[in-house]
């Protein structure tokens, strides 16, 4: 099996190698459930370790978490896939997700993604928007991406109409309560949520702080839901995939929360 390795080297021994998370075997498994996703694996790489998009290798090399797993590959695949318009993302820190996804916009040839994030004004750990705003300029996807300095919890109140929402808030179980209550009824295809593994409720954080688990708040939102099929992506640091499964006018958000 080929594994990933980072700058996509696989001659460099030195460089730690993972499995990309496509090729784990619970991967297929969790995607049969989802028929709007049957089309993802046609934009996977066969070789993970060479670029399978233009400027890849610049998205690539924004530091990111999500890298070591392949999750940036997963992002411009699913975009690939669902061929969405709208797309927001809340959280951007330095912008690799984005970037990914604004590559994969541009390949479809329709569609842009505004990510929104505080930027040097939130006070743990963030990214510069200087720097971010740059990334996006030297990957030349300017065209298919912007960013906005704000605290996202609010934008709620300024979208209608969403194709794709991507949340990477330092997500605890309440951020997935909050924006599904507020963002499930506008978006129409995808909702993906950073986190979601047994794992990823125990990082340090999580627990020093006291913050209330992920786990659980999928199993409530997942009842409170039902036209919304759930997937839980678990090579660290997770994602929840949400996939809508009935046409938003007929669903009405619930009170549950």
């Amino acid at each position: 099996m080929l594994l990933l390795r980072d700058s996509f080297d696989s001659e460099r021994l030195d460089v730690p190698a993972h499995t990309p998370l496509w090729r784990d075997c619970s991967f297929t498994t969790l995607m049969e459930p989802c028929k709007a996703l049957e089309a993802l694996s046609n934009y996977l790489p066969s070789n993970p370790n060479r670029p399978f998009y233009k400027g890849q290798e610049r998205v690539e090399a924004v530091h990111s978490t999500y890298k070591n797993e392949g999750y940036g590959h997963f992002f411009y695949a699913l975009i690939r896939a669902i061929k969405p318009r709208r797309c927001v993302e809340l959280g951007v820190l330095h912008g690799f997700s984005l970037l990914a996804v604004a590559a994969a916009l541009r390949d479809n040839g329709v569609g842009s993604i505004r990510g929104i994030d505080l930027f040097e004004d939130y006070p743990y750990r963030h990214a510069q928007q200087k720097d971010v705003e740059n990334y996006i300029r030297a990957c030349r996807l300017e065209k298919w991406s912007g960013i906005t300095k704000a605290d996202a919890f609010p934008a709620y109140d300024r979208h209608k109409d969403l194709d794709y929402l991507h949340v990477d808030l330092s997500n605890d179980g309440d951020t997935y309560r909050f924006m599904f209550k507020h963002w499930a009824s506008k978006v129409s295809q995808v909702i993906l949520m950073e986190g979601g593994s047994a794992d990823r409720d125990q990082v340090e954080w999580m627990v020093k702080y006291r913050k209330p688990p992920i786990v659980p708040a999928i199993d409530e939102i997942r009842r409170a839901y039902p036209d919304w099929n759930f997937v839980v992506l678990a090579p660290y640091p997770s994602l929840t995939i949400a996939v809508r499964t009935a046409p938003r006018k007929n669903c009405r958000p619930h009170e549950c929360f």
